[in-house]
């Protein structure tokens, strides 16, 4: 077993120097919309999951580690892992201005350990990210003959931890559920700069920890294969997955910088706690697969209408919703065919209807989607997932994104806990 231990910290490893050094040479920065609520929200189930479009609620699989839809961790036979990074590029522009911001960033890490593959009973536990802050956006402004700029600037984000376990009743009906805990750090600033050296340049910081705990619950059902008298090579599923709401302690800040021509001071306001309610969320999807294809389409609706922080609602945010619709081909899944045959190509597309809702405009996102995955020894591969899409709108000097973000998982197998054979 240790081997195997090595194998699997050796590919980790490789993953993290691969990837976590790229914002070295990356230029940092990402969406203006990034300022409102609690940043962009993440929705990455895997790369595989991404070059579908993002469907995965009721694809049921015994090699990915399914990160919204704990039911799906019931056909998993060995340890799994999986360690991901993600690429993000924003191409945004007011109608009179525009910029280029991009960055990389780890992008989470699970591991799924089968108790009782017999029974479907899988233990599975890692952190990813949920929210991200970071922006930079400059506004010349003026009063009167005295002219100025503001700029904002945000960093940080919501982290999410979670640990779960999965369960098959007879060979139809898998359930799971995931203890969630999240955690993380806000920091909003607004600076007013002056171009001469005659006034003071004022600094606003407003930084937010927050944590709390919720739970996330899901099913799944396969027995729809037998009441269409579908062939075994045929499997048809339909899978549903609820998040409670959250109510996370938040802590606000407050720093005052002050810049004069030769000194700096800085001042710290009081400290104030608040609670942070995260809504509910509910997804549904369903999934058809032969030998050879993957078809899958998903519904995600998330109550961010009730979103508040101190009790009060932001006019900024409402409710989202994300359909999604995707499909995969694997030519040959025999590990003795050629190395081409056994590289599986992926497609999809999805329209988000964003919790953003700023100056009464909607800001909604559609995306195309396309991936691919390598096999690199024995059962680790490597899967990539693309997506290309357009956000927003330059109505009333909002902006308009094109995003585009590549995903890259690490993902592998062992049989850690297998017992030796009896002589």
């Amino acid at each position: 077993m240790t081997t195997k231990i090595q194998r699997f910290l050796y590919s980790s490893c490789l993953t993290y120097m691969l990837f976590i050094g790229c914002p070295l040479i990356a230029g940092n920065g990402g969406s203006g919309y990034s300022r409102y609520g609690i940043g962009d929200l993440s929705y990455f189930v895997s790369s595989r999951a991404a070059g579908m479009g993002g469907t995965a609620i009721g694809v049921l699989s015994g090699t990915t580690i399914n990160r919204f839809n704990p039911a799906a961790w019931t056909q998993i036979n060995r340890t799994r892992y999986s360690i991901s990074t993600l690429y993000e590029g924003f191409a945004t522009t007011d109608g009179i201005n525009s910029a280029y911001l991009s960055g990389m960033y780890f992008n989470g890490f699970m591991i799924a350990i089968p108790i009782a593959a017999k029974y479907g009973i899988t233990v599975a536990l890692g952190f990813n990210p949920y929210s991200r802050v970071n922006y930079n956006v400059i506004t010349p402004s003026s009063f009167d003959t005295l002219k100025y700029d503001i700029q904002y600037l945000g960093d940080g984000g919501i982290s999410l931890g979670h640990i779960g376990l999965s369960y098959r009743i007879g060979n139809e009906f898998h359930i799971g559920a995931m203890l969630n805990y999240y955690n993380g750090i806000l920091n909003f600033s607004t600076k007013q700069i002056f171009s001469g050296s005659n006034y003071t340049d004022a600094e606003v910081t407003r930084t937010v920890h927050a944590n709390g705990i919720g739970m996330t619950v899901g099913i799944l059902y396969s027995g729809i294969k037998k009441l269409m008298n579908l062939s075994e090579a045929h499997s048809f599923n339909t899978g549903l997955v609820f998040s409670t709401s959250s109510l996370l302690k938040a802590t606000e800040e407050k720093y005052y910088t002050y810049k004069f021509p030769t000194i700096t001071s800085r001042d710290t306001g009081t400290a104030i706690d608040k609670d942070m309610r995260i809504s509910y969320s509910l997804g549904g999807g369903f999934s058809y697969s032969t030998e050879r294809y993957l078809f899958a389409a998903d519904i995600y609706y998330r109550n961010w209408d009730n979103f508040t922080i101190g009790g009060i609602k932001s006019s900024e945010i409402r409710d989202s919703y994300r359909l999604s619709i995707g499909g995969e081909m694997l030519p040959k899944r025999d590990p003795s065919v050629s190395y081409w045959q056994r590289v599986a190509y992926r497609l999809g597309f999805f329209y988000n209807s964003t919790y953003y809702r700023i100056k009464g405009e909607p800001i909604n996102e559609f995306g195309i989607t396309g991936g691919f995955g390598t096999p690199i020894f024995g059962e680790t591969r490597m899967n990539i997932g693309i997506e290309y899409s357009f956000r927003g709108t330059t109505n009333q000097q909002l902006q308009k994104d094109n995003i585009i973000r590549a995903s890259f998982t690490l993902s592998g197998g062992e049989l850690w806990f297998e017992r030796p054979e009896q002589e």
